[in-house]
């Protein structure tokens, strides 16, 4: 008897597996990008995330999304930004 590639699985255990796919590429995703802003703050001598305001921080948060590159320098899809913005907040 051949074993088959696809098991049916019940939709608890579908929806238990979704969920930790969902949750740790979000989790990448959020770790990806405090990293990137983390770095936006160091090359700007701006203060530690931790120690800026919350009024402040949206101000320059607002100029990270306006200069925020790729490695290869070019601007980021507005879909990328979406997705960071949405990470980030």
């Amino acid at each position: 008897m051949s074993k088959h590639k696809f098991v049916v699985s019940s939709e608890e255990e579908k929806a238990r597996l979704i969920e930790i796919c969902k949750a740790k590429s979000t989790n990448d995703a959020t770790k990806l990008w405090i990293e990137t802003f983390r770095q936006y703050l160091k090359q700007e001598d701006m203060a530690e995330l931790e120690q800026i305001s919350n009024e402040e921080l949206g101000n320059i948060m607002e100029s990270f999304y306006i200069c925020v590159c790729t490695n290869k320098g070019e601007k980021y899809k507005s879909t990328t930004l979406r997705a960071m913005c949405a990470a980030l907040n």
